[in-house]
């Protein structure tokens, strides 16, 4: 429903009210109230961001002010009283769009001030959105080179030509053969991600997961110093109905843990990251540990909070958590846990 229409229909109750109460007629504060509505719902909605985005000193101003006018509303005499009124009534409208717009984003926690804003949230959304098409156009040229490929290699098996020149061109076929199937792996990487299934028939597991995860994210590795490592007894779990939500979750965290193997003065740093993936009674558990090359812990690097925020309702959705740890002084960096669905 539209928002312009529900303030109509509270005007409408508090018109209503002049008829229905004899002392709202001659109340300042009901007229006001009625005047602040309309004002309202007559307001352009492309004013509603600016304003719920002031400043955050704005609203210890407008505290401020709402208070000092509502004392002197029952100290100065008509008609100053009515003026002060309606600034504590504006003030006190004010306040409350601000009280009920943190209610409804402290959670979502999108509309947090950072460094970069929401505009690199929203690019990399919008990337995404766009991806599904551009994989479709990718597609058909990288048959085509396939096809001609493969003719290629049939023409070079007949051709009447001396044995150097025979296995030059025979490696350039297994060369472009090579970087077409590897292409083609990561369109299906892309065409998969974040769906409970893949290419084949394998078992959908932890593991798979894990590597699927692996694979998306290794072209973030900027330096060949990391290693990357899966251990652990869970490693083979069938996870059917969690793969893709544990894919996104795990992407989540290698990019956050990559990006603490360059320091804040742009030196790349050697390490490990560590998956761990254990069970418990109702949980399956997969660590992310980053360590130097020494062992001990890399300092820690949060995650910003939009992506948190939208991981961690990904997690919830599959009966999972999904939770960012800054602990300098242990080199686990983040903790995902499965709801056991064999329980």
């Amino acid at each position: 429903m539209d928002s312009a229409f529900l303030v109509l229909c509270v005007g409408a109750v508090l018109t209503t009210g002049l008829f229905l109460v004899p002392d709202a007629q001659t109340s300042t504060a009901y007229w006001l109230d009625l005047l602040i509505v309309l004002a309202a719902a007559a307001m352009p909605r492309r004013f509603a961001p600016a304003l719920l985005q002031a400043s955050r000193w704005s609203w210890l101003a407008a505290m401020v002010t709402g208070s000092i006018a509502l004392s002197l509303y029952f100290t100065l005499p008509s008609p100053f009283e009515h003026a002060a009124l309606a600034l504590a009534c504006i003030c006190a409208a004010f306040i409350g769009a601000g009280i009920t717009r943190h209610l409804a984003v402290v959670d979502a926690r999108l509309l947090a001030w950072g460094d970069r804003g929401l505009s690199e949230v929203t690019r990399d959304l919008l990337l995404g959105r766009i991806t599904s098409g551009m994989l479709h156009d990718l597609a058909q040229p990288l048959n085509v080179i396939s096809m001609a490929n493969a003719n290629m290699d049939y023409i070079i098996s007949h051709l009447e030509i001396d044995d150097e020149n025979r296995h030059q061109l025979e490696e350039r076929v297994k060369r472009i053969a090579g970087h077409t199937e590897g292409a083609a792996g990561i369109l299906s990487l892309f065409r998969w991600f974040g769906r409970d299934g893949g290419d084949g028939d394998a078992t959908l597991t932890v593991r798979s997961s894990l590597e699927r995860a692996l694979a998306a994210t290794r072209s973030n590795v900027r330096h060949q110093g990391v290693t990357i490592r899966l251990q652990g007894d869970a490693l083979d779990w069938p996870v059917p109905e969690q793969h893709g939500a544990l894919e996104m979750m795990a992407v989540a965290a290698l990019l956050s843990a990559f990006a603490g193997f360059v320091s804040k003065r742009g030196e790349k740093l050697a390490g490990d990251v560590i998956l761990q993936a254990t069970t418990t009674p109702a949980h399956i558990v997969i660590t992310v540990e980053c360590t130097d090359e020494d062992g001990r812990p890399l300092p820690s690097r949060r995650i910003d909070e939009a992506t948190l925020w939208l991981v961690e309702q990904v997690a919830r959705q599959a009966s999972s958590q999904f939770r960012c740890l800054v602990r300098d002084s242990r080199p686990a960096r983040f903790i995902i846990r499965l709801g056991r669905t064999d329980i």
